[in-house]
């Protein structure tokens, strides 16, 4: 039984309307940050959102701030996307709408959901972690466990049709489904360990 509900979400500006683009994506373990778990990280394009840069910025000086999150699926009628809005309440008020294809980058999300938090890069088209490791980022909590079976649902029907669209029949589709997220989420669940 699916757990959708319709939420209306106050945007200050049109901007926050359209989902911001994402140009890389990666993922970071630290020692003693999240018991060391691999954690999802976005750089985001914000060339046309400076006030996402101004909210980190404020994040880094005045300390931790509170967040909202949500998962949505932006049309009813086309379930091969989801995205997450970001609602930054302190110390400025921000909403950020991540959205993402399922079938290509399905896997990251569920390092998201997993993880039940990302980091947040600002950036622009080209930039990627090995070039911008010194960057500003916020780590926002995503609390997820509510959403994880309904989530599961929707990763396994996206990859077995993208497995299927590659050849492959429904049931041999369904194994390879299987195999490919027990190997993703093993390689999701590493840790950093201190010595």
């Amino acid at each position: 039984m699916s757990r959708w509900q319709k939420k209306t979400i106050k945007l200050s500006n049109k901007a926050e309307k359209e989902p911001v683009p994402i140009v890389s994506d990666a993922a970071v373990a630290t020692r003693g940050l999240a018991d060391g778990r691999i954690i999802p990280l976005l750089i985001i394009d914000t060339s046309l959102r400076p006030d996402i840069e101004d909210m980190i910025r404020a994040h880094k000086h005045i300390g931790a701030g509170d967040v909202e999150s949500a998962w949505s699926i932006p049309s009813r009628f086309d379930k091969s996307r989801i995205s997450l809005v970001l609602t930054i309440i302190k110390p400025s008020r921000c909403v950020i709408i991540l959205e993402s294809d399922i079938a290509r980058q399905g896997g990251f999300v569920d390092q998201i959901i997993h993880a039940q938090g990302l980091y947040i890069q600002p950036g622009k088209e080209g930039d990627r972690l090995s070039s911008t490791i010194d960057n500003e980022r916020l780590l926002v909590e995503v609390p997820s466990r509510h959403f994880r079976k309904e989530w599961d649902n929707i990763f396994r029907k996206a990859i077995t049709k993208n497995f299927q669209r590659k050849g492959l029949s429904r049931n041999d589709a369904k194994i390879a489904t299987e195999s490919f997220i027990k190997e993703w989420r093993q390689f999701g669940s590493s840790r950093m360990w201190q010595s």
